[in-house]
């Protein structure tokens, strides 16, 4: 199955370790996340590190592991700059275009915890616990 992983997804995992990091490493799920995932990693590393108490750059550490050793995709802007008006459209959040945006881009899903993202129909939109029951 593939996927577009939204930051949420990628924070808990960093946060706690469980169900999300294991369905993140599963090879049954193949993931895409935009570029600028790391940007909102980076604006939000010091909440991240208080709520894991880890330091900051362990944090950078994992998440390169964490992308290396997952079937995590890293989408340049590029890719998904043309379908960005389309994904205006559709997302109930503005703070989550680029997710939409690599989701038309991929013709996949999207895997969020933010259930407003639900609040639409084109694309689907998948929990951590909607993908615990299908795996």
């Amino acid at each position: 199955m593939e996927l577009v992983l939204d930051a949420n997804i990628l924070f808990s995992a960093l946060i706690k370790e469980g169900i999300t990091r294991e369905l993140m490493l599963a090879d049954e799920i193949v993931l895409f996340t935009p570029e600028y995932i790391i940007n909102e990693f980076l604006e939000h590393i010091g909440e991240i590190a208080k709520k894991t108490h880890v330091e900051k750059h362990a944090l950078i550490d994992f998440l390169k592991i964490l992308f290396k050793e997952s079937n995590i995709n890293i989408i340049p802007l590029d890719e998904i700059r043309s379908f960005i008006v389309d994904a205006k459209k559709i997302s109930p959040d503005p703070d989550d275009v680029l997710y939409f945006a690599a989701a038309i881009r991929i013709r996949c899903g999207i895997w969020s915890n933010d259930k407003k993202l639900k609040n639409q129909e084109q694309i689907p939109v998948y929990s951590t616990y909607d993908l615990k029951n299908i795996f």
